[in-house]
């Protein structure tokens, strides 16, 4: 989420957001963000983010230097290593063949 996105939800759709978040990535009985920290942590975020446009790199950073939001943090790091598509891994695989088959024939 970018500053402006952020800024402009209120409490209700901040709330169901996290939700979608923690019920997708997250199982009953393990998480490493707890939801209402969450939810309390981007309602001060909200606050405190300055005027101008930031992007969600910039705002991950600015978390990191306070060191005092470590539930959007593990948030953020998550979002930033999950994979869009898996295109590359079909990529690596059609690799891995082409790969194989000149090993295979040079035998």
């Amino acid at each position: 989420m970018n500053s402006t996105t952020l800024k402009s939800l209120d409490h209700y759709d901040l709330e169901e957001s996290c939700t979608k978040f923690a019920s997708s990535f997250f199982s009953s009985c393990s998480s490493d963000v707890d939801l209402n920290d969450l939810i309390s942590e981007l309602t001060v975020m909200q606050s405190t983010l300055p005027d101008r446009a930031m992007s969600a790199m910039e705002i991950f950073e600015s978390v990191q230097k306070a060191y005092c939001y470590p539930n959007i943090s593990i948030a953020y790091r998550i979002l930033f290593t999950m994979h869009v598509t898996v295109v590359s891994a079909k990529r690596s695989f059609s690799k891995l063949k082409l790969l194989k088959n000149y090993l295979r024939s040079t035998m």
